[in-house]
């Protein structure tokens, strides 16, 4: 009677091919990298939520809360304002009170932590994509539309292309 049963070296095969069947079925059936750019743009939109809400303190102290626009001074940093809101402007509001490294997305060099485009700078618009995804086309990105006089800004994630 002949015993029934795999071989060492069959047993190692088939444990070599189930391997690679992972290693090539596993990075589609768990998308890592597009959770942590949504994760990133999340905290992003956290942090710029935050640092509206003491905006909107300071300059309500100060009675810009109904201006068009304004500045305040935080912690030396002149920080321009729409309606007490920060304006949608990287050089005069965001890299003043958002603690990253903010690149221009067309004109910046690489290695930034977030990119931004401002196409049109009166629109009241400004896009932040993360450095993976530095066009706007590519639709992984947070738009904020800057406050007015009836409206309170507004935050926007785009989320599909990440």
């Amino acid at each position: 009677m002949k015993p029934k049963g795999f071989t060492l070296i069959e047993l190692v095969i088939i444990i070599v091919i189930l391997a690679i069947l992972a290693v090539t079925a596993m990075p589609r059936l768990v998308d890592l990298q597009s959770d942590a750019r949504i994760s990133a743009l999340n905290g992003l939109q956290g942090a710029m939520q935050g640092a509206n809400d003491q905006l909107i303190g300071i300059s309500s102290v100060q009675g810009l809360d109904t201006a068009a626009s304004a500045s305040v001074n935080i912690e030396g940093d002149n920080v321009d304002i729409a309606f007490g809101y920060a304006s949608a402007d990287n050089a005069g509001a965001w890299a003043q009170i958002i603690d990253a490294n903010i690149d221009d997305a067309t004109w910046g060099d690489d290695g930034a932590d977030w990119y931004f485009s401002n196409t049109n700078p009166n629109d009241g618009i400004i896009l932040y994509m993360p450095a993976s995804r530095r066009q706007a086309g590519l639709n992984c990105f947070l738009q904020y539309d800057e406050a007015t006089s009836t409206a309170p800004p507004n935050y926007t994630l785009t989320t599909n292309g990440c």
